[in-house]
């Protein structure tokens, strides 16, 4: 090893090192992923990931910037010394970074009121058929214009029919604004993560009562983690994150971490691979 990878290595791991460690922590800028008060971390689902690997690294110097993901990926590709709290994680971004995994997050939902699941087209494991969904005259559908929804459901989306009612608007607000439209009746369904859903219920008591459905072409729930540049400094500061989460306690307060934000159907849904993957993260992976 390079004698200055193999220093930075040591002052990372080593919790006696003389000179305190400095570490970045590259924040998301939306809830409820994040919700900094005061430029610090509070509950949301990064917040409290990183909150529990700064309390176990109490020998390090610990900085938050929050940043969107343009600006984030882009200190990732320039190798600059910080790493990204809950990334998703995928090919692409494999190619830039290094990967400590600690959440298991459940993948897009279709979002309905309690009395439009009837109408439906789902499968035998309740999953419901979004090209079906879109193709239905009867089913009026809402997105936010120029939002990705991944790659697999954007496709599906670009190449719906041309009598679909599925409508777009640029009236986000985090997906709030369409949750509320369905909550109205103002459109049968949308597509929003599980989360999202609770963030918009805590100042809209009554979008809690929507209902998530899964969707039968993206049903895999998908890896989330942090993300460390793909250099020397990278890979100590990923071994020494692998030490603090790949414990009992460390998978325990990762999971702790995402379930506080997934509504009660979902962790039902998915409660299976969510005790799997907490076996998984209670050891430290491979790098």
């Amino acid at each position: 090893m390079h004698r200055l990878a193999a220093a930075l290595l040591a002052a990372l791991l080593l919790p006696g090192a003389q000179a305190r460690d400095k570490m970045s922590w590259l924040m998301p800028d939306v809830p409820p992923a994040s919700m900094p008060v005061d430029g610090k971390p509070t509950s949301g689902i990064a917040d409290q990931i990183v909150l529990y690997i700064t309390a176990q690294w109490p020998e390090a110097e610990h900085h938050f910037i929050y940043a969107n993901p343009k600006r984030t990926w882009l200190m990732i590709e320039r190798g600059e010394q910080a790493c990204v709290v809950a990334a998703l994680r995928n090919a692409e971004r494999d190619k830039l970074s290094y990967f400590v995994n600690t959440n298991l997050v459940p993948p897009l939902q279709l979002v309905v009121q309690e009395g439009t699941v009837a109408r439906l087209p789902l499968n035998a494991h309740g999953e419901a058929d979004l090209q079906k969904v879109l193709s239905d005259p009867a089913l009026r559908g809402i997105v936010v214009e120029r939002r990705s929804y991944g790659a697999a459901m954007d496709e599906l989306l670009a190449n719906r029919p041309a009598g679909s009612r599925l409508e777009t608007t640029s009236v986000g607000e985090y997906g709030r604004n369409v949750l509320k439209l369905v909550m109205h009746g103002r459109a049968d369904y949308t597509l929003d993560y599980d989360y999202a859903l609770q963030y918009a219920s805590k100042s809209e008591p009554d979008i809690g009562k929507l209902h998530t459905v899964p969707i039968a072409q993206n049903n895999k729930p998908m890896l989330g983690g942090i993300a460390c540049p793909r250099n020397a400094w990278g890979m100590a500061a990923v071994k020494r994150i692998e030490q603090i989460v790949g414990t009992p306690e460390g998978a325990a307060a990762m999971i702790k971490a995402q379930n506080s934000w997934h509504t009660p159907a979902s962790l039902q849904r998915y409660a299976a691979q969510i005790s799997e993957f907490q076996r998984q993260r209670a050891k430290p992976a491979p790098h």
